[in-house]
């Protein structure tokens, strides 16, 4: 693919956490597409870097860049529509590289770093995939920034009245971007519920760079109990963080551990945060050549951050080099660390002060938190891993990030069996539970008259269509979903992407005897498979049946992967209201695929399944059980069809 891609600053030298996200991003995407690059020179600075960039795009413009003054509310920012946030970047140099760039070239996707770059794109060149690479999701920020750090009426009537800009432009956004990609699943979360349900998006979290931050037990820690703090401190999370611990945490572990030391690693903050260098024990080192030497030395690194988005670079440095870690949950959102693990999380002031005086206090503590971190950091935060993401993601065969249509009043995702695929693996990845439905027309019939199972399909973060009348008529609407995605299609690709993954898996459902003959095809099949546990639980209505129980046992093993195959409508709304209670990161309703499995029931020929015949071959195994169905599922569809062409577009 030919991608341009356009950053609002030039990522080099890699003095800041951002910039080394983007630098890695920019360089592996290099390495699998043909890249134009063209970036944002803030006052002139940074072109001397260009020769680093040429080594790896093919073309590199640096526009020179002046931040203007921010405007006052009146005259200038109240009647304009564009937040000032936004604004502030607007450059008509850089409108007229873009235009140059891509009247020379054609290229198959665009690619901006933050949301602030999209405006160049939502009227202008609008005939070209846009994709934004999120390094926070801004109008959180903001909120999460108001809420904390905003004290005087005036700023927050300011800050106000941008968000309000802000969540309209973030809207507009949504609607023209093919694919947005953030640091952690709490952002995808966010603009699904806040932004647009069914935006577009790919969690790629951020990296470390394991050959550079690595373990060096020759450089021994400080004899006195050592702990530090590193970031960018003009930057306000990282300020609002340095204030909130010496004005709660600091004194309290100071009680207990009164030979403390602090080191606060990190350029600007000005006077605010210089202050703290006076008190004893604390160094305030501003900006430095090498943050290693303070990793190596401290005994902690503290990560007290109170706004969020997007996954905090300090985090994997310090497991990557050996430096537990104690952080707010919000702090480390997104990066899928436990609690006791390989990390300590704690979100107020008295338990964060009581967890760093803990691993202080305990060796054996901060010994398991730095072997743990070690290995997480390298399985799943090196730069070459977490490229790869980013090229998956691009895949031109790959429409992993797809669009949702509606179809007789439920929503269907645009996706083919492949990208469903990749989107599993990103979702087991992300390791934060997400249902998935296999939804054909009898599940559209029930939801009319079973608002439960409408709501947990509509919530579901990927609804497959596993039905040939529904592809046929999507067509007919030009809503063209690609294929059918059937259920008993999807679970051998599924069981045999596992095994080479190494996912395990939890069955649940079905008679024993169908069960225990599914599990032995299974493990005969799949030999490499690892099963972490199946359970047939006794037949009862929803309401009754051991959920409890049920939850208790598919928590203890840990799976990656739970086949659900209770009917529908049982196993969609078991699902929707217990998953999260499971931990389990994909839970999937199944259904008959259980019987398949067993062997119990036989999939109809190919040629069936492909001319939507499937149904035939199923009615001949079993006529008594689905001819009441089938028929209430034909006489159903096509009255629906026939109510749809009498409805407007929009609500079709």
């Amino acid at each position: 693919m030919n991608i341009l891609v356009v950053y609002p600053y030039i990522p080099y030298p890699l003095d800041r956490g951002t910039y080394q996200r983007t630098f890695h991003l920019l360089k592996g995407l290099s390495e699998h597409h043909t890249v134009d690059f063209i970036a944002l020179s803030e006052s002139g600075k940074r072109t001397e870097s260009r020769s680093v960039f040429e080594e790896f795009c093919r073309e590199v413009s640096l526009v020179p860049f002046t931040h203007p003054s921010w405007e006052k509310l009146l005259p200038a920012r109240l009647f304009r529509t564009l937040p000032s946030t936004i604004q502030h970047w607007k450059s008509e140099e850089l409108a007229g590289t873009i235009r140059k760039q891509l009247k020379r070239h054609k290229y198959d996707a665009v690619h901006v770093c933050d949301i602030v770059l999209a405006q160049y794109f939502l009227k202008e060149h609008r005939d070209i995939q846009l994709i934004v690479d999120r390094s926070r999701v801004d109008l959180q920020f903001q909120l999460q920034q108001t809420q904390i750090s905003i004290s005087s009426f005036k700023n927050k009537l300011l800050a106000f009245e941008n968000i309000a800009k802000l969540w309209w432009y973030e809207k507009r956004v949504a609607r023209r971007t093919h694919r947005q990609i953030v640091c952690g699943p709490d952002d995808a979360v966010f603009i699904r519920n806040h932004i647009k349900r069914n935006a577009s998006t790919t969690v790629i979290p951020n990296g470390v760079d394991i050959d550079y931050f690595y373990p060096d037990p020759s450089k021994g820690r400080d004899e006195s109990p050592t702990i530090m703090f590193c970031g960018a401190m003009d930057y306000t999370p990282n300020s609002d963080a340095i204030h909130w611990y010496f004005n709660t945490i600091h004194q309290r572990i100071q009680k207990t551990i009164p030979k403390l030391k602090v080191f606060i690693v990190g350029r600007g903050g000005g006077p605010s945060i210089e202050k703290y260098g006076k008190l004893p024990g604390v160094t305030v080192t501003g900006s430095v050549q090498d943050v290693r030497p303070y990793y190596r030395r401290s005994w902690l690194q503290i990560v007290p951050l109170r706004i969020g988005g997007g996954t905090r670079l300090k985090i994997v440095e310090s497991l990557s080099i050996g430096t537990p870690v104690v952080s707010t949950t919000i702090g480390a959102q997104g990066l899928d660390l436990v609690h006791g693990e390989n990390i300590l999380l704690a979100d107020s002031d008295t338990e964060f002060s009581q967890c760093v005086i803990d691993a202080l206090s305990s060796s054996l503590l901060r010994k398991r938190l730095l072997e743990k971190g070690i290995k997480e950091a390298e399985k799943r935060f090196s730069w070459s891993f977490i490229s790869r993401k980013l090229i998956t993601a691009y895949n031109p065969g790959n429409d992993a990030s797809c669009e949702r249509v509606s179809l007789l009043e439920l929503p269907f995702d645009r996706i083919s069996m492949k990208g469903a695929l990749v989107r599993i693996s990103e979702m087991v990845e992300a390791r934060t539970p997400c249902q998935i439905a296999t939804a054909n027309v009898d599940f559209v019939l029930q939801s009319r008259r079973d608002s439960e199972l409408k709501k947990s399909i509509e919530q579901a973060k990927l609804v497959l269509c596993d039905g040939a009348p529904l592809v046929w008529l999507s067509r007919w609407l030009q809503k063209s979903l690609p294929e059918r995605v059937a259920g008993s299609d999807l679970a051998p690709h599924l069981l045999e992407l596992a095994e080479r993954k190494g996912w395990s898996i939890y069955f649940l459902g079905g008679s024993r005897e169908v069960l225990r003959d599914a599990i032995g095809n299974v493990r005969e099949r799949y030999p490499r498979l690892s099963i972490a546990g199946f359970h047939s639980p006794p037949h009862a209505p929803l309401e009754e049946m051991d959920h409890e129980g049920i939850v208790r046992r598919i928590k203890k093993t840990k799976p990656d992967l739970l086949l659900v195959s209770l009917g529908c409508p049982k196993q969609e709304k078991w699902l929707a209201r217990h998953l999260e209670k499971t931990e389990v990161p994909v839970g999937i309703g199944l259904g008959a695929t259980v019987d398949f499995l067993a062997g119990h029931m036989k999939r109809a020929p190919l040629w069936m399944r492909q001319s939507g015949l499937e149904w035939v071959f199923r009615l001949a195994q079993e006529p008594r059980r689905l001819v009441h169905r089938y028929a209430a599922d034909f006489s159903f569809f096509f009255s629906a069809v026939v109510e749809t062409l009498f409805k407007k577009p929009d609500h079709i």
